[in-house]
This record gives structure tokens, C-alpha cells and sequence, in this order.
């Protein structure tokens, strides 16, 4: 049934037929698909999987990406929901967001839209796992210091220290983004040939290519105009929980180089390097993480 978006910005909960997502959970999984209302004027997309076995007290609060699809993260979904409980949040940048008017795209904005969705979904302070890719990780960075349920630790995949749009985009952004259509075969054939080494890491490449499909070219070009002149430096010292930053060595999207000193500007920092995204994006993180928390316990 075709559903008018007016109609679902007023829907505070609503359960959404499983065989929807069926593809990317493990069998016996219940899925609850809602929109949830941030501010008076945003409402992002939140689907909860509970599998049918709960082997792990602490539920998982997973944040992808800029402009991010969930078929990128099927293979981390799949071993994630045999035995977690995940709350998959799509930040306001993606095409699923609602807005009713044209607004702020800052990693803080976004930051702060996540926080509102955990103080919706109740989890008690350092009671769940956030579980952060990209942008995602950066706007954990970002506004840790204003979380009152602060997770049980951070597991990071990949966060970005500043984001790299040069200047030439920031003037052309807005006029191509009315013939976004038109210019996609161009901006991709830009990524894969200057910005991803496609031959060492595909994966990247279809990640980046699936997004570029995904993506609201307005709500795109306002987010990387936000992010243009962003650095995260002056927010790792607030960070004082157990935090594991993976990376993906071979990425030539995330600078190697910054993800270090990230880890290095983190007080109670681990670090894994898994090089290239065919693994970051499997079940191997899920491994990693695992095992990360598995740790902490001890």
C-alpha cells in the first residue's frame, strides 16, 4: 500500500511487515520499523531486530554512514541479529528522513537527532553498544559530551577527523543538484577514478555507489556543504568511555592517516585494522566487536 509521507511523520510507532527486511536479519527475527519525531520539523526512520535468541544482554545502537543503504551492512546485520538486539537509525541526511523544511545538515544536527532516538528507545546509561560507521562515528565524537545515556562503550568504524570536498564543489553542489540524475554517472566515475582505489578495495566502490543511488540530492548537497569545514579535533578529549576505532587501511576515502591520531587523541582507545571494506563490512566486525566487549568484562 502506497503510504502519503504527511501521514507517516505523524506515526510515532508502527509495525512494519518483516518480509521487507528479510534479507538482512537471521530467520526467526522480529522487526519493528517506525519514524520517529527529533524535532517538530525532522522524523528519522528507526527499525528495531530482535532475534528469537538473545544470547547478549546489551542491544546495539547502529548508526551508518552518509547517505549509507542497508544493503551495504547485510552481511553485519545477518551475524549481529542472531543474537543482538539492533536499533538501526538513519540519520537525517538519507532519503528516508522527513523534514518539513529545509534544515541544518551539521555533524552536530545529526549528532544530536541520535541522541533524541536513544532517549526515545529508553536504553539506560552504559546498557547498550553504539555501534557507529563514517559519519555516523564522527557524530558520536561529536556530541558525546551532551549524552545523558551514554553507552556501554564505542565501536567506530572508520570515523572521519574532516571531510574532504574541494572548494570547487562547494560552487558546484548547488547547481547540479536539480539534474542530480544527469551528473550521477559523472560524480561516480569521479569517486571510482580520484578518490577510491577501486582495484585494492571494491568494496568501497559499491558501497560509494550504492549511497550515490540512494542519496536526496538536496538534502546531499546541504550536508556536504555542512561538513566542508568540519574538524573533530577538539572533541576527542571528551571521551571517556572504552572506544574500538576499526579502519580500513587500503580506503583511500578515509584518510589512514587521521583515523591514527584519532586513536591516539582517545584516552581508553583500542584499534583494528581490518584494510580493506569486504571485511569491515562482513560479519568479521561483528566478530571484533565481540570480542572487544568480551574483554572489557574481564
Amino acid at each position: 500500500m502506497k503510504r502519503n509521507r504527511e501521514s507517516i511523520y505523524k506515526i510515532s510507532d508502527q509495525n512494519k511487515n518483516t518480509h521487507d527486511f528479510d534479507e538482512f536479519c537471521h530467520s526467526g527475527t522480529s522487526v519493528n520499523e517506525r519514524f520517529v519525531e527529533v524535532s517538530h520539523t525532522v522524523a528519522l526512520r528507526v527499525i528495531t531486530f530482535s532475534p528469537a535468541l538473545k544470547y547478549f544482554s546489551l542491544p546495539v545502537v547502529m548508526v551508518p554512514g552518509l547517505t549509507s543503504v542497508m544493503l551495504s551492512f547485510k552481511r553485519i546485520l545477518l551475524e549481529l541479529t542472531r543474537h543482538y538486539v539492533v536499533h538501526y537509525i538513519e540519520t537525517r541526511e538519507k532519503s528516508s528522513s522527513i523534514l518539513k523544511k529545509r534544515d541544518d545538515f551539521s555533524v552536530r544536527s545529526i549528532g544530536m537527532d541520535v541522541i533524541k532516538v536513544i532517549s526515545h528507545l529508553n536504553l539506560a546509561d552504559r546498557k547498550y553498544i553504539h555501534l557507529a560507521m563514517s559519519l555516523g562515528a564522527t557524530a558520536a565524537v561529536e556530541c558525546f559530551k551532551y549524552m545523558k545515556q551514554k553507552p556501554y562503550c564505542f565501536i567506530l568504524l572508520e570515523p572521519n577527523a574532516v571531510f574532504d570536498v574541494p572548494k570547487w564543489g562547494r560552487y558546484i553542489l548547488p547547481l547540479i543538484a536539480p539534474f542530480y540524475c544527469l551528473f550521477k554517472p559523472a560524480i561516480k566515475w569521479y569517486m571510482k577514478n580520484f578518490r577510491i582505489d577501486a582495484e585494492q578495495d571494491p568494496e568501497s566502490y559499491r558501497i560509494t555507489s550504492r549511497a550515490l543511488d540512494a542519496a536526496d540530492p538536496y538534502k546531499l548537497k546541504d550536508t556536504v556543504l555542512a561538513l566542508s569545514t568540519y574538524e573533530i579535533w577538539d572533541r576527542l578529549s571528551h571521551l571517556d568511555i572504552p572506544t574500538l576505532i576499526i579502519s580500513a587501511s587500503k580506503d583511500t576515502l578515509h584518510r589512514y592517516n587521521d583515523i591514527r591520531r584519532i586513536v591516539s587523541g582517545i584516552k581508553n582507545c583500542a584499534y583494528r585494522n581490518l584494510f580493506v571494506h569486504q571485511r569491515t563490512h562482513s560479519g568479521e566486525l561483528v566478530d571484533v566487536m565481540r570480542e572487544y566487549v568480551e574483554g572489557l568484562k574481564k
